[in-house]
């Protein structure tokens, strides 16, 4: 097969699951149960992420490989914000800078996990943490040839470059899976706050609204007037809004519809992340 007109995948690694779409049609190739492949998966970043992968890509029936875009749980990810003071240097001071912020704020060293951002001089910037070993399997997978990992990315940041032109300059940013909620504040274009909210049940609108205002109130900033929902987002209110804040949500044909009890977490991730 001619390299351009390999065929596109897109693979989803959930919190329990695992699933291969085929990118253009949306069709499920193959789903597996991811406990039974990732050895120490209660550790992400030392868990064995090879044994998982090379097991869903062997369920593809596709001995010559292809193209994947690869989407990962927020379950699996680390986010926060670092503010960069000016004078940093380089890059070592930087990532120097990063990993002190994460074994503070995560109580253990970034040790084993990779951290990803768009670096700069100074001020505040998203910082993205991924099991370093799960990053190294893509790209050995790669290098070997057969299957080529054209992206990687966690959920809601996914979301976040596929409906970038939707997101509004000022508010929060919700990125919704089914059972959490990556929140973003966003101010002048600019992401100030993250934080992910775990869930046993499914949020729901008001609930949601609570959250965000005490966590408003918690880092002292002003409730904004938008909330920008992505995602599988809850059920609304009629009246467009919640807790106060002007609904925005993702329109258009990349928008992954989800019925109740019909799509695995993994499923979900494998579909969005075919519109990438």
């Amino acid at each position: 097969m001619l390299p351009w007109r390999r065929k596109l995948f897109s693979l989803g690694i959930g919190l329990k699951d695992m699933s291969v779409v085929d990118a253009h049609s949306q069709r499920l190739i193959t789903a597996l149960p991811l406990a039974e492949y990732l050895p120490g998966a209660a550790t992400p970043a030392t868990a064995d992420w090879a044994p998982s992968i090379d097991a869903v890509l062997a369920q593809t029936n596709m001995p010559s490989g292809g193209d994947m875009v690869l989407t990962i749980s927020d379950a699996w990810v680390r986010y926060f914000m670092l503010d960069i003071p000016e004078g940093v240097g380089n890059m070592a001071e930087l990532h120097a800078l990063a990993a002190g912020r994460f074994e503070a704020l995560f109580g253990s060293s970034p040790e084993g996990w990779k951290l990803e951002a768009d670096w700069k001089a100074s001020g505040q910037v998203l910082v993205c943490a991924l099991p370093n070993r799960l990053v190294d399997v893509a790209a050995t997978l790669s290098a070997a040839g057969a299957w080529k990992i054209r992206t990687i990315q966690p959920y809601a940041l996914r979301l976040q470059s596929i409906f970038h032109s939707q997101i509004p300059n000022d508010g929060w940013l919700c990125c919704f899976a089914r059972r959490s909620v990556v929140a973003m504040l966003v101010v002048a274009g600019e992401i100030v706050h993250v934080r992910r909210f775990p869930s046993v049940a499914p949020l729901t609108a008001v609930g949601m609204g609570g959250l965000l205002a005490a966590e408003a109130m918690r880092i002292g900033a002003a409730t904004p007037e938008v909330l920008c929902a992505l995602g599988i987002v809850p059920k609304l209110p009629d009246d467009g809004q919640v807790g106060g804040m002007r609904l925005v949500v993702a329109r258009g044909s990349k928008v992954v519809q989800v019925k109740q009890g019909r799509m695995s977490e993994s499923m979900c991730l494998a579909r969005q992340g075919a519109f990438a």
